[in-house]
């Protein structure tokens, strides 16, 4: 039986690392929302992101993200999957996965490595929820591995 959420669709013990168009769905039919699948982590691996990386690498990347001048004004969200294997990445109309490739590559080369807590953007008591979970080397990281994962 289809689920009505799209990712419980996914056989998640052959899942691999990548980017992965998850579903698009049609508003008004004028409007599409994409969701992608940015998999750091194979799900069966047993080997998933910490807390404080996730977190950390969800506010930097939920900030430059949106900088890029390609698909910063279509995306809709970028967040966290609760199995902490990565991130979901809503966009708008026509980005392609070549083009979130290509600002995530430009983020990872112009932020990461970071090298303190002033790094992250938004990790203040004012912005945030819980601005002492954060783990810079786990984000670094995860986020270099995910970044060989696309680029070779």
């Amino acid at each position: 039986m289809k689920s009505v959420v799209s990712s419980f669709d996914v056989d998640h013990r052959t899942l691999r690392e990548g980017l992965y168009l998850r579903s698009t769905y049609k508003i008004n039919d004028e409007l599409s929302v994409l969701s992608w699948d940015l998999r750091f982590c194979a799900p069966m691996d047993k080997r998933p992101l910490s807390a404080g990386a996730v977190h950390t690498i969800e506010h930097l990347m939920a900030y430059w993200l949106r900088m890029d001048g390609k698909i910063g004004k279509s995306i809709v969200s970028f967040c966290p999957m609760g199995c902490l294997t990565g991130f979901y990445l809503s966009t708008m109309n026509d980005v392609t996965a070549d083009d979130i490739k290509a600002a995530f590559g430009e983020v990872a080369r112009k932020v990461f490595p970071i090298k303190g807590k002033e790094d992250i953007v938004g990790m203040t008591e004012i912005q945030c929820g819980n601005p002492a979970l954060f783990d810079i080397e786990g984000a670094n990281k995860a986020v270099a591995d995910y970044y060989k994962v696309l680029f070779g």
